[in-house]
């Protein structure tokens, strides 16, 4: 590498640097717009506290299904329908915003609505596919010990 090469490579480094600490990281700008979403939201207002309560009672089903596998499979996918009611809650919200809330958050992109709505379900979706996922692993280590027993058995 020539001298001109490398002060080029250190001239866009210190450039990288530099901008990286004027903006601060990609994690706390982040985290700085993730409260300030949450502070702009009037949490007082009862459908939301009736929505953080929904998304309690799911998490709580969720925990109470995790040892019922055909419960868990039905109720995996009865979260992924709700989930998927995102567009369609968040076109009927922009519509009548006025009826239940103080403020319009309903926008066109419909990021509150995933946000407060769909992403919880998602989470809770994602915490019943690991218990899922950890009971068919336990059949699998199940048969396979049945198997391994049985083929002891007829070599006796």
């Amino acid at each position: 590498m020539t001298a001109s090469q490398d002060d080029f490579i250190h001239h866009i480094l210190n450039t990288v640097h530099t901008k990286q600490n004027e903006q601060g990281s990609s994690f706390d700008l982040f985290m700085e717009r993730t409260y300030e979403f949450i502070d702009a939201i009037d949490w007082t207002q009862t459908w939301l506290q009736a929505l953080i309560g929904f998304h309690t009672v799911c998490f709580i089903t969720t925990l109470l299904l995790r040892n019922h596998s055909t419960g868990l499979s039905i109720y995996f996918f009865l979260l992924l329908g709700m989930a998927a009611l995102a567009k369609p809650l968040n076109d009927l919200g922009r519509t009548h915003w006025d009826n239940f809330a103080s403020a319009n958050y309903f926008d066109e992109s419909g990021l509150f609505a995933v946000s407060i709505y769909a992403l919880p379900l998602v989470f809770n979706s994602f915490v019943t596919l690991i218990f899922i996922l950890k009971m068919t692993a336990g059949l699998l280590v199940n048969m396979k010990r049945a198997q391994i027993k049985q083929q002891r058995k007829k070599k006796e």
